[in-house]
């Protein structure tokens, strides 16, 4: 069985968010398991090269819009395996990414359908060996259907995997034609295009063999008006087709100085000297609250993490926020913590710091992640590793992964009330004998890759049988 799973990015060699990591680890886990595995991604400027060997080995012509254009391809192996990595490099298309999402929807889309293009061209220059193409995200929405146009019935089985169904590269009817689709004999694509735009996430989920996403209850909550992006009911027809499969961690990214035996006298060292970092008040007998991740306005809940701030002050606790992101929210943290009633229990740390965020796990007793929707999340992962117990909305991979009272605290309402109710639950165990057990559990659970590769290869062998089956 030999895969190649395609994406836009893949760490450490290309990343730009957490797909990368995903597709950094997902293919080591399944290169321990037998699985023959490799990866392509664009050949982005900022890709970092410097302690890898990389080689040239072929060139090929790739066919966009009318004209033709040299695609090199570069191979290398993903750090610590034997896992194959490809990248195409071309500087019209792939050139002018500088290492962040600031290019504009039109360069974005023609880059990458761009990109899908010169994967099918790369799959036809080895001689159509892969038995399956594992598509990741819009970035790769189209290469099912090109496949499907270009080789027919000897075309590889595909699977297409869901990462965030919010994100979904619409654009230009134009894009069809220029990656040599044509309008008017291709069903899915004027049924697509008929509202005057095409939509890669739509011709994923249409023209691929197998749908899957990062959690088995994002999978049944994007068939819902609430959570499928105007895409439910299309979803719906392909419900067969479709299942959920939630992703790992890679825990040597994430260094702890205790385990399971020893967190008891360990951790509060740690509690300690976060609260020096920060400012806090000296308090053993207070809990600290933390938030880390994106400041999103729209996803992660910072409307619910603001109105719990106080709740959770006026309990006797403190709150520390980690996070970048939206400027005016950033200003609203800002403000509360400078607030004389707040100030020496709340911390607005508003950057990406990672050495700070396994600080923040490591000190903090509880961490909450109240999303109003979270197709896998790993910030509670990693919380229960460092023994920061979560207390998170119960959707996605947050409920997938979190039980209530056993290695965390779950609510059900995307409502601030709720949330309180649940940070309530955990101020009542604080301290005592129940919330150690529920850390002894939360750091010893297992959210490592080689359950979830092992779970993907088997997916990867139905999806190749039913594709025979159906020739």
């Amino acid at each position: 069985m030999k895969i190649l799973l395609v994406a836009a990015e893949v760490a450490p060699i290309v990343k730009l968010g957490g797909l990368g990591d995903v597709i950094g680890s997902l293919p080591k886990a399944l290169e321990k398991l037998g699985t023959n595995v490799d990866v392509i991604a664009p050949f982005f400027p900022f890709a970092k090269i410097d302690n890898i060997k990389l080689y040239k080995s072929i060139e090929i012509n790739v066919p966009y819009g009318g004209e033709n254009y040299l695609v090199n391809v570069y191979n290398t192996k993903l750090p610590d395996s034997n896992v194959d990595v490809i990248l195409l490099q071309n500087s019209r298309f792939f050139g002018g990414h500088s290492g962040t999402w600031k290019l504009s929807n039109e360069q974005e889309l023609e880059s990458f359908s761009f990109f899908d293009r010169s994967v099918v061209e790369f799959i036809k220059s080895k001689f159509n060996t892969y038995d399956l193409i594992h598509c990741n995200d819009w970035h790769t929405g189209l290469i099912s259907h090109i496949l499907e146009d270009e080789l027919s019935a000897t075309r590889p089985a595909t699977l297409f995997t869901v990462h965030n169904l919010m994100y979904q590269g619409v654009g230009e009817p134009v894009i069809a034609r220029n990656v040599g689709i044509v309008p008017g004999v291709h069903a899915l694509i004027d049924w697509d295009i008929a509202d005057g735009d095409l939509n890669l996430v739509q011709q994923g989920v249409t023209s691929s063999d197998y749908i899957n996403t990062v959690s088995l209850t994002y999978s049944k909550e994007i068939l819902t008006p609430e959570y499928g992006g105007g895409l439910h009911e299309i979803l719906q027809a392909r419900e067969g087709r479709l299942t959920g499969i939630l992703n790992g961690l890679d825990y040597s990214l994430f260094p702890r100085g205790y385990s399971s035996t020893n967190w008891k006298t360990k951790k509060p060292e740690y509690k300690k000297k976060l609260a020096e970092k920060l400012n806090l008040s000296q308090s053993t007998n207070k809990p600290i609250f933390a938030f880390v991740g994106r400041l999103d306005s729209y996803q992660k809940g910072l409307d619910l993490t603001y109105g719990a701030i106080p709740h959770i002050i006026e309990k006797g606790g403190q709150f520390i926020l980690l996070g970048d992101g939206d400027e005016a929210w950033k200003q609203k943290f800002v403000e509360m913590s400078q607030n004389k009633t707040y100030v020496q229990d709340f911390s607005a740390q508003l950057k990406f710091d990672l050495e700070l965020a396994k600080m923040v796990y490591a000190g903090s007793d509880f961490l909450i992640v109240p999303s109003k929707y979270e197709p896998c999340g790993l910030i509670q992962m990693i919380a229960m590793w460092y023994g920061s117990l979560p207390i998170v909305r119960a959707t996605g991979g947050l409920k997938d992964s979190v039980k209530e009272g056993f290695n965390g605290f779950l609510f059900d309402k995307y409502d601030v009330g709720d949330l309180n109710g649940a940070i309530d639950k955990a101020f009542l165990v604080y301290g005592g004998k129940e919330m150690q057990e529920m850390i002894f559990r939360a750091i010893s659970e297992d959210f490592s890759w080689e359950k979830s590769a092992m779970q993907y290869n088997e997916l990867y062998k139905k999806i190749i049988q039913l594709r025979l089956e159906n020739i």
